[in-house]
């Protein structure tokens, strides 16, 4: 399945009974980062309500890692409602800290849920997008009259060569996108290249 990712980050505020929502909405591909960023918009915010959180690394569908928190809002307020929207929206390597202000009414766990929902979901139609695409790394080998021949194939399913080892043969990095595998796979076989491990 592909998902999408965020290209930058994004802060979006949203108002819900005097109570402001602030969120910063980003790439994050490891949980140290987005902690860093966590505690730096708490310096930022030091005399905010909250700062809850959603935190999806890899596929939605099938997520390395996937968290939420609720930072002293009732349970299943903040945190869950703002991690189902991120992998409703099937966004991954993502992360979602929601700054609230509270504004004297109070909203109800509903209402909260809403808010919370709402802010990342203004967050999300702000944010730059893209598909993320998995690259495979390969390492191809072929004589030296196949290297121009072996590089059309790579570059014409969308692969980049990398390196190249020359000794009796050449050994060529290369990375491509792993849904097109199988043709260069296909193609290598039938003209002789050899996959190495």
């Amino acid at each position: 399945m592909s998902y999408q990712i965020p290209c930058s980050p994004v802060v979006t505020e949203t108002e819900e009974k005097k109570s402001r929502f602030i969120c910063w909405l980003g790439p994050v591909t490891d949980k140290a980062a987005f902690l860093r960023e966590l505690g730096s918009i708490r310096a930022r915010y030091p005399d905010a309500s909250h700062h809850c959180t959603a935190l999806v690394i890899g596929n939605p569908a099938n997520p390395e890692v996937m968290q939420a928190d609720d930072d002293g809002e009732p349970g299943g307020s903040a945190g869950r409602p703002m991690l189902e929207l991120l992998l409703k929206q099937e966004v991954g390597n993502v992360g979602a800290i929601v700054t609230r202000y509270f504004g004297g009414t109070k909203l109800g766990v509903g209402g909260l849920m809403r808010a919370y929902r709402g802010a990342v979901g203004a967050a999300l139609q702000l944010a730059e997008l893209k598909q993320y695409v998995a690259l495979l790394p390969l390492r191809i080998a072929c004589d030296f009259s196949g290297e121009s021949r072996l590089r059309f194939l790579v570059t014409q399913q969308g692969g980049e060569c990398g390196s190249a080892d020359y000794g009796t043969r050449v050994e060529l990095n290369v990375v491509l996108p792993e849904d097109r595998w199988p043709m260069l796979q296909l193609q290598l076989h039938a003209e002789g290249f050899e996959l190495l491990d």
